[in-house]
């Protein structure tokens, strides 16, 4: 049976979230708000875990999967480089609904790439989020907490309703202030390609570029 924690979503009471983070590390999974939709939060590192949230969404193994780290001084652990036109990005969109796609590290699992070697990575401004990665203390999924091809998800029942008891744990932190997902843009590529639009509008996103 999928637990349901309430949780405050400005405050969030660090030992709420203690379980949820503890989890992780067992490869368990965990439904937790983002600044966007409710997202699939599994250890980036494992491959047992990553495997989980492409069953539990019916995704094709040959989409990588995004994740969130906790501060941009981890970010070199996960990525091969960062290239100079992304720092201006990080700068002016970190922590939000942006997602960077970079040269993947070899330390990710394949699998989380989707063998093509890139990774998407963004901070989430979601004090839950926040603290979640925080306390894990290592970069977790954060594809949205739905089944491939449905609408994302804004609040916990809506992620109860679509995924039922096919996830550990579901933070609940009321609904989200968005449903759009987050942009994402490819700096591996020369011009920056911008994959799709989301949270952050390509308006904002051209004044950085």
């Amino acid at each position: 049976m999928t637990k349901v924690i309430k949780v405050d979503p400005i405050v969030p009471d660090p030992l709420m979230i203690s379980e949820a983070a503890l989890l992780v590390h067992r490869d368990g999974v965990v439904v937790f708000p983002t600044e966007t939709l409710y997202g699939l939060g599994v250890s980036a590192l494992s491959e047992k875990a990553i495997r989980k949230v492409f069953n539990i969404k019916g995704r094709n193994y040959e989409k990588p999967i995004p994740i969130l780290i906790y501060k941009r001084e981890v970010l070199s652990e996960f990525v091969s480089y960062v290239p100079e036109k992304a720092e201006n990005l990080i700068k002016n969109f970190w922590p939000g609904g942006l997602t960077i796609i970079f040269e993947a590290s070899p330390k990710l699992p394949s699998l989380l790439t989707g063998n093509t070697g890139k990774i998407g990575i963004r901070i989430s401004n979601n004090p839950i989020a926040q603290e979640l990665v925080k306390q894990a203390d290592i970069p977790i999924t954060a594809t949205s907490a739905n089944i491939s091809g449905q609408r994302g998800c804004t609040t916990a029942l809506e992620v109860y309703e679509s995924l039922g008891n096919r996830v550990d744990l579901i933070l609940d932190g009321g609904k989200t202030k968005s449903l759009l997902g987050s942009t994402v843009i490819d700096v591996t590529c020369t011009p920056i390609k911008i994959i799709r639009e989301g949270v952050v509008s390509l308006g904002d996103l051209k004044e950085h570029l």
